[in-house]
């Protein structure tokens, strides 16, 4: 305190001359006080002094990203969005995007969706969304916030072909329902596949239906799509991993900045899962998802993250006011998990298998199906390969995932005996 004290003087002009504080822990306010007189006089000598507020507000926020590199920055409309975006259900359209070089790409299309109603394909490119056109590289981030603004459900959205042409059309969004998940789907091959929009109250038991069904009907490896997830409910994280971890199993620990210990997080009794479980990550996953990809990749066995780095707040961030009127999204909270990992601000979850920039735009081979004698048909694991290939086509992420259950199922993991 001593040293933000001595900044509060040199900032503030007590017209008193004062020494400073003994102790060292004031060098670094000397240092900052200093540089501050020598930007002001570089500035002044210039005719560069800047606008009443504008200083004061830059010298505030390049402080607290020194410390703090991610940090961000929000005023009030902002910071609202954001918490309504953790923790509200929004509208729904049944589309998975991925990010592309290019324009974002339709993953995936829900079937009896809004967007599936309206005649959008996967493969397809988002060229507009209300009007608004879409750049290359988009952050998927942003058309997500597109996809759900507004409070009229009819959305007019305009998409690319592969064949080069471009058609808009009306989708009619509709509200999310009170259901964490939104895609629960038996994949070719055993697998089982689970969408969610985020990590909302009743998660774990949606997830544990799931399990359950699939357990019964020998379905071989799930996966967990997580991408683009938010959510506020720590509470369910807590019960997703005991699906597969054993009872007592230490999943996470949440400190203060001091070290001080805010939560110490055990798994609580469940039926424990034998199947491998793929999750599905990028760079908007947040909130309860983002701490769910944590402790599932940190803390638990046979779990396996796949995607790109995540947002970095794994509910380890709050908001804090300062005097401009802004926010400062501060990690106020340090995570834990059992491999030791530490997540405190400068970093989100890294997936096991990174999808690159150049894996989202690669394109898949198809084979040539078999010429076959009028006595003979197409096999069932062909076909059921080919449904696969079908699936997966326009998702890289999914594609991956597929590939490693595939891969584990042929060396004989979790084969009964």
């Amino acid at each position: 305190m001593a040293g933000l004290g001595l900044a509060g003087w040199a900032l503030g002009g007590s017209g008193h001359a004062a020494e400073p504080p003994p102790d060292a822990a004031a060098a670094w306010a000397q240092e900052l006080c200093a540089a501050i007189e020598e930007g002001a006089r570089v500035l002044a000598e210039n005719h560069l002094t800047p606008p009443n507020g504008e200083a004061k507000a830059a010298m505030i926020e390049a402080l607290i990203r020194a410390s703090e590199p991610s940090a961000t920055f929000l005023d009030a409309e902002e910071l609202a969005a954001r918490t309504e975006r953790l923790s509200r259900r929004e509208w729904d359209t049944g589309l998975t995007l991925v990010a592309a070089d290019s324009l974002p790409r339709v993953a995936a299309v829900r079937a009896e969706s809004p967007a599936a109603a309206a005649g959008i394909l996967p493969g397809e490119w988002l060229e507009k969304i209300a009007g608004r056109e879409l750049l290359s590289g988009a952050d998927l981030a942003y058309v997500r916030g597109l996809l759900a603004a507004g409070e009229e459900a009819p959305l007019e959205i305009a998409v690319r072909g592969a064949d080069e042409k471009s058609r808009t059309m009306s989708v009619v969004r509709v509200r999310r329902t009170e259901s964490s998940l939104t895609d629960v789907e038996e994949l070719p091959a055993d697998m089982g596949y689970l969408r969610a929009a985020g990590i909302f109250p009743g998660a774990a038991a949606e997830i544990a239906a799931a399990l359950e069904k699939w357990q019964a009907a020998d379905v071989f490896g799930a996966i967990l799509d997580l991408r683009g997830a938010a959510g506020t409910a720590e509470a369910e994280v807590a019960q997703v991993a005991a699906r597969f971890a054993p009872e007592g199993t230490w999943l996470y620990a949440l400190t203060d900045r001091q070290g001080g210990e805010i939560a110490s997080v055990k798994a609580p009794a469940a039926p424990v899962e034998a199947m491998p479980l793929m999750v599905l990550v990028d760079e908007d996953t947040a909130g309860a998802a983002e701490l769910l990809a944590a402790v599932l990749g940190g803390s638990v066995k046979g779990a396996m993250i796949i995607g790109r780095e995540t947002s970095g707040d794994p509910l380890i961030r709050e908001p804090r006011l300062l005097s401009t009127g802004r926010y400062a999204l501060l990690a106020t909270r340090v995570l834990k998990t059992a491999d030791g990992t530490t997540y405190a601000g400068t970093g989100g979850v890294k997936a096991d298998v990174a999808i690159t920039a150049a894996a989202l735009d690669e394109t898949v081979y198809e084979p040539d199906m078999p010429s076959l004698r009028k006595d003979k048909a197409i096999s069932d694991e062909e076909k059921e390969d080919k449904a696969l290939r079908d699936r997966t086509r326009n998702d890289t992420y999914l594609r991956r995932a597929t590939d490693v259950l595939l891969g584990l199922k042929a060396l004989g993991y979790g084969r009964k005996p």
